[in-house]
């Protein structure tokens, strides 16, 4: 059981890391409108996750693993509450300049969510090599 829960979050996690994310956040035009419906992903992958995760660490033997992955997803969680007050706070990000230190800051705090993900991933990935 344990090692169908960590099948599906790293599978999960390799959809949104390397597929959603690059298609959706590499468009050059409506960027708000791709940004506004990757977030509406996220926010709807994360209870799922959390639920996975736990019923992760309850079911294997590798809590410690668990708990970290567990960490790793309420970071980013609150990453993308923070990227999502920010955001409405700067309003249409396509009429702000590309080289505005607001927007700027609001495209590495993205991808340091799309990393903290990625780093998710990976170590999904390990648990799930390990058991």
């Amino acid at each position: 059981m344990d090692k169908l829960l960590i099948s599906i979050h790293a599978g999960s996690l390799f959809m949104l890391v390397f597929v959603v994310s690059p298609v959706l956040l590499r468009t050059k035009d409506n960027k708000n409108l791709a940004g506004r419906f990757y977030g509406k992903i996220l926010w709807r992958y994360y209870p799922i996750a959390f639920l996975l995760l736990l019923l992760y660490f309850i079911t294997s033997d590798a809590r410690v693993y668990a708990a970290v992955l567990i960490l790793l997803l309420s970071m980013n969680l609150m990453v993308s509450k923070w990227l999502k007050s920010y955001k409405r706070t700067l309003g249409d990000i396509d009429l702000i300049p590309y080289d505005d230190p607001k927007r700027v800051l609001f495209r590495r705090v993205s991808l340091l969510s799309t990393f903290l993900l990625f780093l998710n991933f990976c170590l999904s990935i390990y648990a799930l090599i390990r058991l």
